[in-house]
């Protein structure tokens, strides 16, 4: 009987012990830069893990900042609108609150962990991409209800994340890529992401784009911008909206996808709800040359901050001057018709001019 005792305490010291070392190494290398401990260069500075787990990380993160101008949306305004813009100097402390694929319900929920976490939120940008008006998840993995409006982690959630073999394994590499490139950045303080360590094709997302299915709007996508809307009306927080600005290439791959009229509806639907200030289309922006060093798009998709800066003049009415006149119109119900009319003979005018640009999209087309 005593050997018995005497296994069970030894096996449970073990435990401990282990069980220790492992939660203690986690906090220590914090690899979603959530426990807030010091960063050291060449063992936990570079947080990879912050990507991949970006819904967690900002909603911790976020709530460590008083914010008085946010930005919302997805992976284009994430990589694009700098909080440090200089078009920003009146509009301070700015955060970047945008994440990878964010739906709207997410959005939505973010907004309101932003109101109860900020007292002096003044300012909001939504920008919004007509893509996800079709995503029919509320929410992607990585999210969590039991975040928001909390300023940190439960006790629970951090002891499970902190003892977690998939967080060790996240801190072994987190401690490796320190080693082997303790300059990379992922984001920035004020929530920007850093895109520098990203070697992408200009054409990766093209070939997706191209073939995907044409998908109606969700409903429910709808209704969230509604409620974002009426959130910043209900704590008086001005709402300033924009669709984003994909590369002209990227945009006919859309409509050869899923249909000029279908894209049309979703703006409709978009600005009967919110007006917004349109950036998409055919533009001296968006119809950049396509090239090696290009000035204003990472890829067919995701547009730069120099492009983000032109879009912060153009929302905030600052040294709109700098802006290309044909870069950001204001739409509403009463001047939609005209816009999308506009854009039509501007695509006509694009594909006529560029033949080699419609040939390559066609190439990418999946036999059906």
């Amino acid at each position: 009987m005593k050997s018995y005792r005497t296994f069970s305490l030894l096996f449970l010291s073990f435990a401990l012990g282990g069980s220790s070392l492992i939660m203690g190494f986690n906090a220590a290398i914090d690899p979603f830069a959530i426990m807030n401990v010091p960063k050291l260069k060449g063992i936990n500075q570079s947080k990879p893990e912050t990507v991949n787990n970006s819904r967690l990380y900002k909603a911790i993160e976020s709530s460590r900042h008083d914010i008085k101008t946010l930005f919302l949306g997805a992976s284009r305004v994430e990589e694009a609108l700098d909080p440090n813009s200089l078009e920003l100097s009146n509009h301070q402390p700015a955060y970047n609150l945008a994440m990878q694929g964010a739906t709207y319900y997410e959005v939505r929920r973010y907004l309101e962990h932003a109101i109860a976490t900020q007292k002096q939120l003044k300012t909001v940008l939504l920008g919004i991409d007509l893509w996800l008006l079709a995503y029919p998840e509320p929410t992607r993995p990585g999210f969590s209800e039991h975040r928001i409006k909390k300023r940190h982690l439960s006790l629970l959630e951090g002891l499970e994340l902190n003892l977690s073999w998939d967080t060790f394994q996240k801190s072994l590499d987190t401690l490796q890529q320190n080693q082997e490139e303790p300059e990379t950045i992922y984001y920035h303080p004020n929530g920007l992401r850093d895109v520098g360590y990203i070697d992408l094709d200009f054409t990766h997302w093209l070939r997706f784009v191209v073939n995907k299915k044409k998908n109606e709007i969700v409903p429910e996508t709808l209704e969230n911008i509604r409620i974002i809307r009426d959130l910043c009306a209900e704590h008086n927080i001005e709402l300033k909206a924009f669709i984003t600005p994909p590369h002209a290439l990227q945009f006919e791959g859309t409509i050869m996808a899923a249909g000029e009229e279908l894209i049309e509806q979703r703006k409709r639907e978009v600005i009967n709800i919110l007006p917004a200030i349109d950036f998409s289309g055919y533009n001296s922006i968006t119809t950049e040359p396509i090239g090696d060093r290009m000035t204003y798009y990472r890829d067919s998709s995701h547009f730069t901050v120099p492009v983000g800066d032109l879009i912060l003049n153009r929302v905030l009415e600052y040294n709109e001057d700098r802006v290309p006149d044909d870069f950001g119109v204001f739409v509403t119900p009463e001047n939609i018709d005209d816009h999308l009319a506009k854009i039509r003979q501007d695509r006509a005018r694009w594909i006529a001019e560029n033949p080699d640009a419609i040939a390559t999209l066609q190439s990418f087309r999946k036999k059906r």
